[in-house]
């Protein structure tokens, strides 16, 4: 009972966190775009370069001692065993310093690299370019088309819902035949000019469906934030992470939205009822996705990637579905 009475009178002044962290995330992500160039840092499969990968017990520092002599910018991992003795070294650099980094390798080895000693893996930078942008497109079109699906279900009047289709039919058409491919400018005004006229018309006909939108947006930006502060290089495969973590954000939002404007009992019960299945359900995938990465982690693959940002996403979404959209839900259906 005391904690019910702190938080009917305190839950609007909770929004006061979320808002924070996502202000402070988007300022951090617009400093690292002006000391980069982009948001995220990008590995070999999104930028191009070699991954020369070798079979040898000597340790990564010798290794990195005699390539850094030569070459500035390149990455070594360890590959281990499930016992943790190390088996391989993934050595990759940019797609210029390939034949450098053989030949640096081949002399500190003492023997040539060949297809049974060695493997090497090249992706040149103007298909990783392309391979990007494409990615790109299809993140911000599963999460309009995500936020479109989630205004039908909980707005009213279909004549605005039909707009909302044809609106979002547009934008995928022009995210899939100009974005990047235009003037920058140009194709940054018209990005904004639809996502502006698609926020504006669900603010105003369905708080509750913008509530589900922001927590989910919340969730990816705020995750991508502590992919750069701790330094992941992302892969395509970190790309599908974030399209992953979209469905996991949104699941909890929409289980809580639907609990309240259904409900036939009170506002915090119904929160209440749907704090415990929401948690539950997310904690479960947490800690089966801690369970996968600890089992895949010695072996340095891209699944490793996508756990780790997956849990993080998580860790938010908890933050965001049961601070954020709580609050904002319980505030509108009071309000109403």
């Amino acid at each position: 009972m005391e904690f019910e009475q702190w938080y009917n009178k305190n839950h609007k002044t909770l929004l006061i966190i979320p808002a924070v962290v996502l202000t402070l995330s988007i300022l951090y992500l617009g400093f690292f775009y002006m000391q980069t160039g982009d948001i995220i840092n990008k590995d070999v499969s999104l930028t191009g370069g070699t991954t020369i990968t070798i079979q040898t017990e000597i340790s990564s520092q010798e290794i990195e001692n005699t390539i850094s002599k030569n070459i500035s910018d390149f990455e070594i991992k360890t590959i281990s065993d499930n016992a943790g003795n190390q088996i391989q070294l993934m050595v990759t650099v940019g797609e210029s310093n390939t034949e450098t980094l053989e030949i640096l390798l081949e002399d500190f080895l003492g023997y040539n690299l060949t297809s049974e000693n060695s493997s090497k893996e090249t992706t040149s930078a103007s298909l990783s370019a392309d391979f990007y942008k494409q990615l790109i497109v299809a993140v911000i079109l599963a999460f309009f088309w995500m936020a479109a699906v989630v205004f039908l279900i909980f707005s009213k009047g279909n004549k605005t819902k039909f707009w909302i289709i044809v609106l979002n039919i547009l934008f995928g058409f022009f995210l899939g035949k100009f974005f990047l491919t235009i003037n920058p400018i140009i194709s940054a005004i018209i990005f904004l000019a639809f996502a502006i006229t698609l926020i504006r018309i669900y603010i105003k006909n369905s708080v509750p469906a913008f509530a589900v939108m922001l927590c989910a947006f919340s969730s990816i930006i705020m995750t991508l934030t502590i992919v750069d502060i701790i330094g992941i290089k992302i892969s395509t495969a970190g790309i599908v992470a974030f399209l992953m973590l979209i469905g996991y954000s949104v699941d909890t939002d929409i289980l809580l939205t639907t609990r309240l404007l259904k409900r036939k009992e009170s506002v915090n019960k119904a929160l209440f009822g749907a704090f415990k299945t929401g948690t539950t359900m997310t904690v479960t995938s947490i800690i089966a996705i801690t369970v996968a990465l600890i089992t895949v982690y010695s072996f340095a693959s891209v699944l490793n990637q996508i756990f780790t940002i997956l849990l993080i996403g998580l860790g938010f979404d908890l933050f965001n579905t049961w601070i954020t959209n709580a609050s904002i839900i319980k505030w509108h259906v009071e309000k109403q």
